[in-house]
């Protein structure tokens, strides 16, 4: 540092600072060009025109460029002087970069003009060369964005309309672990830009007007880009918050769109509509029912976001499991077990046709469907053991002589924890309630962070315990020693300190330390007064875990519950009301018509589509029979085809509104004002050029560049 205080010499190169080319100028600008260019953007159509004309040898560099680095179109495009831009087309001026800044600056008219520009050697619009990606290093944008990926990006309905009738494709973008010769190739020669291009294609698929101008679908499009999105910014740590933003921006445009819906009529057909890779129920498509196969795929893919207040719902009727008495060596069940039995068999039931209808990954993901598995689970357990043991020939045995894993004693450890596991069920029926649903849902979500804690609270559990095992394992006093009135030390059962010599008691100790429970002072750590450092180390081990457990990770629990809980509190309504239309939705299926144990038996309903398909089986197999069949399968086609066309018109009408509700916001920002700026400025310019040809006005060239006594 002390050298830059140090005296230097007036002759000094260093002394002066030299102005650094930053840009590569080929050549320098003339007066005649900068003329030009000022014309251009000051929209003087009257002085570029006469430039032109006079340009007759070749003299002015019709692409020559500015400090900037900016050329007359694209300086014409920035400042919307049309007039000029067909001008400078019409005498030659080259647009390499012109369309992709026309679109950036998202002047609509200017793309229109480049688009259906015709060269004077050439019958048919240039399109080739305005589609190429950016040719111009300097440009703010990457260098792999096309015209309608930059399209998609400013999210403009016209000008992505204007480019897709081009029939312009896009390219589908490859996996993030794909192992083709094209990604390995990209990825060897720039990872960067590979990943940064996926981002670009992503983020022109998520735009709403490329999903409302290319899908026929726009809401499963925009479901599944959500998901799609939401599993990348996983993998793509680096862009995690680009993607996250994108599947936030796709469910709330499937949020508009669905909020467009006028009546009930078109909220019906929208969430009743199935497309060509769904389940079709050809029976509730011929009597009309509603399968709200939407709903049940906004639930699927998690948008929380589409919340309709529309839907007629039941309240369902839960039987809730009553523990029964503990059982001795007596019978092995009683009547009671026999009635939890028909219970537990119709819940296993119920659950094996969920099981059957959604799958097992979509069962799983259901906190329902996983307390009600383990539940049963541990039920069925619990009556195999009792019937197991007394199956064994154990005579009179003593229950205070039975082993720690008797099967009865295990019975009842399991039917104790399926007992709590009933009554915790209840918790879901709160999800009804406006009061204490939100209350459950951030409960839910506060467990979740509790999860994450217990992880780390587990390892740090058994690293003491292991640690306080090895210290004093070893040296358990005898049973003389324990049975002695003045016993000291960990060991000493006459005072409750034998609390360290197994693995089991050290970890209860240190847990129900915590909660103040377990009494461990210093004299308990000390065997006896001759071994003071086995005092010190265990001294120093319950000081250290004292320190990480009970004042540093109790802290943090605290901390990470508060502000999982703020999170919640933010958007707790959106949350209870998804969970409570999954909680709906669960019951207006036709799965399980009955409640258990009924649902054991046949239902009328059950019977009924019995007889009726094996009557559509018999008589399928006369003449009559499969003229009718052909019959209903025309039928059932004209409906199915019937019902997609007047989704396509509901959709359509759905998109209208979204883009007038679009406009009237953006008529209603600080948008609209510039845009009226420029069409004023613009109006004044060519105000100006008309009273110039009119008036015959003269004045030198050179005017512009002098300011006017």
């Amino acid at each position: 540092m002390a050298a830059l205080y140090q005296g230097t010499d007036a002759s000094s190169p260093d002394k002066f600072l030299a102005l650094k080319d930053v840009r590569q100028v080929k050549e320098e600008t003339t007066l005649d060009e900068k003329l030009f260019l000022l014309a251009c953007e000051k929209g003087d159509y009257y002085m570029v025109k006469k430039l032109l004309e006079e340009n007759q040898h070749g003299e002015l560099n019709i692409n020559s460029v500015d400090v900037l680095g900016r050329d007359a179109i694209t300086i014409t495009i920035e400042n919307e002087n049309l007039d000029i831009l067909e001008l400078l087309l019409e005498h030659g001026c080259q647009a390499t970069d012109a369309l992709l800044v026309a679109i950036d600056s998202e002047v609509v008219g200017a793309v229109d003009i480049l688009l259906n520009h015709r060269p004077r050697r050439s019958s048919k619009p240039s399109i080739a060369k305005l589609m190429q990606r950016i040719q111009n290093p300097e440009y703010s944008t990457t260098m792999d964005v096309a015209p309608v990926i930059l399209a998609a990006h400013r999210n403009n309905y016209e000008i992505l309309t204007m480019l897709l009738k081009q029939d312009i494709s896009l390219p589908r973008p490859h996996a993030v672990g794909c192992e083709c010769t094209l990604c390995n190739a990209k990825n060897k020669k720039d990872s960067l830009r590979h990943s940064r291009f996926r981002l670009d294609i992503y983020r022109c698929l998520a735009s709403p007007s490329l999903i409302m101008l290319t899908e026929e679908d726009p809401i499963l499009r925009a479901f599944e880009l959500s998901t799609d999105l939401k599993e990348l910014s996983l993998v793509e740590v680096e862009f995690r918050n680009d993607y996250e933003e994108l599947a936030k921006q796709c469910k709330m445009f499937a949020k508009d769109l669905l909020a467009q819906a006028r009546n009930s009529r078109e909220l019906e057909v929208i969430l009743n509509h199935t497309s060509s890779e769904d389940h079709i129920d050809k029976r509730g498509l011929l009597e009309e029912r509603m399968n709200l196969s939407r709903l049940k795929l906004a639930i699927k893919y998690n948008q929380k976001e589409v919340r309709q207040a529309n839907l007629k719902h039941r309240r369902p009727a839960t039987v809730e499991n009553t523990p029964g008495k503990k059982n001795t060596m007596g019978p092995a069940l009683e009547m009671i077990d026999y009635l939890l039995i028909l219970w537990i068999i119709g819940m296993v039931w119920s659950d094996v046709k969920r099981l059957w209808y959604e799958g097992l990954e979509d069962f799983l993901e259901e906190s329902r469907n996983q307390l009600s598995f383990v539940m049963n689970s541990l039920y069925l357990a619990t009556f195999a053991l009792r019937i197991v043991a007394h199956s064994k020939n154990v005579g009179d045995t003593e229950r205070k002589n039975w082993d720690a894993f008797h099967p009865i004693l295990v019975a009842e450890g399991l039917f104790a924890l399926a007992i709590v596991l009933s009554y915790l069920r209840l918790f879901f029926m709160y999800t009804t309630s406006s009061i204490l649903g939100p209350l459950q849902i951030s409960m839910g979500q506060m467990l979740q962070d509790f999860g994450k804690f217990l992880g780390l609270f587990l390892l740090v559990l058994f690293s003491f315990t292991i640690g306080l095992t090895q210290l004093y394992g070893k040296d358990k006093k005898d049973k003389d020693k324990n049975s002695s009135k003045d016993c000291e030390g960990i060991f000493c059962e006459q005072q409750s300190n034998d609390a360290f010599h197994t693995f089991m008691g050290t970890c209860y100790a240190l847990f129900w330390y915590i909660f103040s429970l377990a009494h461990i002072a210093l004299f308990v750590t000390r065997i006896n007064y001759t071994e003071e450092l086995h005092s010190f180390v265990g001294a120093m081990i319950i000081g250290t875990y004292n320190i990480v457990v009970v004042i540093v990770l109790t802290k943090l629990l605290v901390a990470m519950l508060h502000k999982s809980f703020r999170q919640i509190a933010n958007h707790e309504d959106k949350e209870w009301k998804f969970a409570r239309a999954k909680l709906w939705l669960s019951y207006f299926d036709d799965k399980c018509t009955m409640p258990p144990p009924f649902n054991i038996l046949p239902s009328p309903k059950t019977v009924c589509y019995l007889v009726t398909s094996m009557s559509k089986w018999i008589c399928s197999h006369t003449s009559k029979g499969k003229v009718k069949r052909q019959n209903s399968l025309k039928e059932w086609k004209n409906l199915k085809q019937k019902r997609d066309e007047n989704y396509q018109k509901i959709m359509c009408c759905l998109v209208h509104r979204y883009l007038t509700s679009t406009r009237q916001k953006m008529q209603s920002t600080d948008q609209a004002t510039v845009e009226n700026l420029n069409d004023l400025r613009q109006d004044l310019s060519k105000f100006r050029n008309e009273m110039r040809d009119l008036l015959g006005f003269r004045t030198s060239k050179y005017a512009m560049f002098y300011p006017r006594s």
